[in-house]
């Protein structure tokens, strides 16, 4: 593969990857959902604009999901 070719390979992925997370985005603020995730070795949470968030349901996420799920 050439230089070319590989930096044109790796736009396209950069291109659906970002495509992809947008789509994610979408769809959390369709359902009302909040995102939770790992970025950097930390736990990262996302609210979507227009996902009304309750005090209930602010801090850590990983501790609140053990509390709703027990």
């Amino acid at each position: 593969m050439t230089d070319y070719e590989v930096r044109e390979m790796q736009r396209l992925i950069d291109a659906g990857i970002l495509l992809a997370h947008k789509r994610l985005l979408a769809r959390a603020r369709f359902d009302q959902q909040v995102l939770v995730f790992s970025q950097d070795g930390k736990v990262v949470e996302k609210v979507p604009d227009g996902v009304a968030t309750s005090p209930a349901l602010e801090g850590d996420p990983l501790l609140r999901h053990r509390i709703f799920r027990d």
